[in-house]
């Protein structure tokens, strides 16, 4: 269980740094992919699965994929490279082997005893709590989400209007 929760300790912080320091947005989404992704097999390792589920809807589901719509609209034509295509991301496999390794022990495993009691919460309850006092701040970035996407499109419109 220790040697598990390291393992995926290891492959967040991993991604976590790749993404500083990688060149191509694609491949920093990806690295943003892979951290949330390990984050959420986390929470399930630690008695929340509705907390890994939100993560994977909510980050991976939909803010990364706002992210990648975005990347795709405002990337500049493909330029040919000169380095090898084996050099580039040869860890990702390995990562992605990694983690479907965590999942299949995690989905075929023995549940170990919690010493912890874990309260379990609903939908229901996460629905009041951002529609009730929260809902100002739900519709707000809400708005920001549409926002961001109206002025992506409208640079990208300009963009292809000025070519």
């Amino acid at each position: 269980m220790i040697l598990l929760i390291l393992l995926l300790l290891l492959i967040i912080l991993m991604s976590g740094a790749a993404l500083l320091v990688v060149n191509d947005p694609m491949h920093g989404a990806v690295n943003l992919g892979i951290s949330l992704l390990a984050l959420s097999i986390l929470f399930l390792l630690l008695g929340a699965p509705f907390v890994a589920a939100l993560e994977v809807m909510l980050y991976v589901g939909a803010i990364l994929v706002l992210f990648l719509f975005a990347i795709m609209l405002l990337r500049s034509p493909l330029k040919v490279r000169e380095e090898a295509r084996w050099r580039r991301g040869f860890w990702w496999p390995a990562v992605l082997v990694v983690l479907l390794t965590v999942v299949l022990i995690l989905l075929f495993g023995q549940r170990p005893d919690l010493q912890v009691t874990i309260q379990e919460i609903g939908p229901a309850s996460v629905g009041r709590a951002l529609f009730g006092p929260y809902l100002w701040l739900t519709e707000a970035v809400a708005l920001l989400l549409f926002a961001i996407i109206a002025a992506v499109l409208a640079i990208h419109r300009r963009d292809a209007h000025d070519t």
